[in-house]
């Protein structure tokens, strides 16, 4: 398990640095404020941070036993974790065709049933909430296009 957080900590490292890197190409600055480095920049060194301090904690603790060789989480929390991993892939997929309302309000709902909610009343609001209500606050407010895909939702 050590050895295994050190590899991801150790490739994440070097994505953030290799961010950082790319977001210098870019001016922080223009004349209206922040540049199209400025977000870039501050993600990738605040990730790079992150990186090294938790490589360091893992530094510091003991090896762990031989009996725990378990990298992905298993028992009911590793079906939540399929379960939400499944669902991102299949609403990505979904996506072009029933376009964003519908392939969000069904994730969401599956989602919010996935992670243990049962109350039909509040499954129904967090998915119409999720799917058309951030539909609404992007496409008008925030002037975002999102798909609607084939049939036209």
């Amino acid at each position: 398990m050590r050895q295994g957080r050190l590899i991801a900590t150790g490739a994440m490292l070097a994505f953030c640095l290799f961010a950082l890197w790319q977001s210098l190409l870019l001016s922080l600055t223009d004349r209206l404020g922040p540049g199209p480095g400025f977000f870039p920049f501050w993600l990738a060194m605040i990730g790079a941070v992150l990186a090294v301090a938790l490589m360091i904690s893992t530094f510091r603790e003991a090896a762990d036993p031989p009996d725990t060789p378990r990298i992905l989480p298993h028992g009911p929390g590793g079906k939540r974790w399929f379960a939400i991993v499944g669902l991102l892939a299949a609403v990505t997929v979904a996506m072009d065709f029933l376009g964003f309302r519908l392939a969000m309000l069904a994730f969401n709902a599956a989602l919010v049933i996935a992670l243990g909610e049962r109350r039909w009343w509040l499954v129904a609001l967090f998915a119409g909430m999720g799917s058309f209500g951030v539909y609404y606050v992007f496409t008008t407010w925030l002037d975002v296009i999102l798909p609607s895909g084939r049939l036209g939702l």
